[in-house]
């Protein structure tokens, strides 16, 4: 008995062992990863000095995702040829566009954080089918896509190296020819170097390709592109052909009505109050304190408001799919979207007339565009309750990309610009402050509005007439 127990142990145990076999797919996608790493290991070991600009950056940058792309379509082409799929690639195209268009800083930069964003919302779409009676399970897909996924599956990316080299009695083809040139290196390698003693003009060239490599240095960037191809090649495994699970079923209903009802009635009572007070304000029927100017007014908690908002969102998610069927719920609901409303609308007016004093710049026009979003958020959730099969935050993703897709679209610099020419033309003259202010701060997109303005000798107040530019 104890025999066969342990040639049972010893048999389960093979089992467990059985050599995981790979496919064609699986191993295509090594020559990407390693791709990725050669990238990341160039520009991070000395490339990236030659990157005075984030202009001259982009072609790399633009490099290294077209290379994750194709792996991932590669990995999973029926899911990447979906309409979500393709419109969300598209959406990296055009921004990526949006470098050879604009020269724009701020938003220069902010697009090389939402590139790779995009792209993950792009690999959770292609890995998943969340219902939409359990749409919060998009949360933990995504996170699991920045924290779970590059490392999970990193035994794959060894594996799927090793099973380029089969070994055993099937192969011995194979193994001759691995044999062969595990003898023929050191032969190789000496004719070389008898070669490059020999012609000089060869030895001149080898020096000039090794010139400032030293051994440590090449093994520091082989270690770099080895942990990002390894981080890649688990990321893509991961997202491809060990997807998470989701569950089908709704939400259990385990707040009571009463509990919820009594929460939200206390948040409403508080916007009440805010209510009461916006109104005064921004009406005139009372003045501001005298320490408190309406510039400071206006531009005062915008961060907070934007915190209250995400309260009320998450608040309305909660008690929508938690929250015991109730005849008062959904109108509460909608008081407490409604008092949301009331929030941004009150931070929208005041920025409104905080612009109208002084003009625009960027870092107007992104609360602007950021309010205005949360509004048409505030529009879908309204929606939702009445159509519970709405795929709210799907569509809520989908929506954010699209309207930063037109914000990319415009020539922000050039509407600044023409936003403060407008501001001064108004005033009767432009302050030598707002006049570096267009020279020195905007980019070469608001060149031409500079020029062609009737303002233009005030701003280059410092250049003789006739050498200051025309359109």
């Amino acid at each position: 008995m104890e025999r066969n127990y342990y040639e049972q142990a010893a048999a389960l145990g093979g089992e467990k062992r059985e050599k995981r076999t790979y496919t064609k797919v699986q191993r295509l996608l090594i020559p990407f990863a390693f791709a990725l790493g050669v990238i990341v290991a160039w520009v991070w070991f000395g490339g990236y000095a030659q990157f005075d600009t984030i202009h001259a950056f982009i072609p790399a940058y633009a490099a290294f995702w077209g290379v994750y792309v194709a792996a991932s379509c590669i990995a999973d082409p029926r899911r990447a040829r979906r309409p979500a799929s393709l419109f969300l690639l598209g959406a990296v195209v055009l921004l990526f566009l949006r470098y050879a268009v604009y020269q724009q800083a701020q938003t220069a930069l902010i697009n090389l954080l939402a590139i790779p964003l995009i792209l993950m919302l792009h690999a959770v779409d292609c890995a998943a089918d969340v219902p939409a009676c359990r749409e919060g399970q998009y949360f933990g897909l995504y996170l699991r896509g920045w924290f779970v996924a590059p490392f999970v599956c990193i035994g794959r990316f060894f594996g799927a190296v090793g099973s380029l080299f089969p070994r055993g009695k099937a192969d011995p083809r194979a193994r001759a020819i691995r044999l062969g040139l595990l003898c023929a290196a050191p032969v190789a390698i000496l004719a070389a170097a008898l070669l490059l003693q020999a012609d000089a003009v060869m030895a001149y060239y080898f020096a000039r390709l090794v010139k400032g490599i030293s051994l440590g240095s090449f093994l520091m960037r082989l270690a770099c592109a080895l942990v990002v191809a390894m981080l890649f090649y688990s990321f893509l495994y991961a997202m491809a052909w060990e997807r998470p699970k989701t569950i089908e079923t709704p939400y259990s209903k385990v707040i009571e009505a009463p509990s919820a009802l009594a929460a939200l009635g206390l948040l409403l009572a508080v916007y009440a109050v805010f209510a009461v007070f916006q109104f005064t304000y921004l009406t005139g029927l009372a003045g501001l304190p005298a320490e408190l100017t309406y510039s400071e007014y206006a531009v005062r908690g915008f961060r907070e408001l934007c915190a209250v908002a995400a309260i009320n969102f998450a608040a309305f998610g909660l008690c929508h799919a938690y929250t015991k069927e109730s005849p008062a719920l959904r109108p509460v609901l909608l008081l407490l979207l409604g008092a949301t409303a009331l929030l941004l609308g009150s931070a929208l007016y005041r920025l409104v007339l905080y612009i109208r004093a002084y003009g625009l710049t960027i870092n107007r026009i992104l609360p602007l565009w950021f309010m205005l979003f949360l509004l048409a958020a505030l529009v879908l959730c309204g929606v939702k309750l009445f159509r519970p099969q709405l795929r709210l935050i799907r569509l809520l993703a989908g929506v954010l990309v699209a309207w930063y897709l037109c914000l990319n679209a415009l020539n922000l610099d050039a509407i600044i610009a023409k936003s403060v020419l407008a501001d001064a033309a108004r005033k009767g003259e432009l302050s030598e402050a707002n006049a570096n202010y267009l020279r020195y701060e905007l980019s070469a997109d608001a060149r031409s509005t500079l020029y062609e303005s009737p303002l233009r000798e005030q701003i280059y107040y410092d250049v003789a007439p006739e050498d200051i530019p025309y359109a």
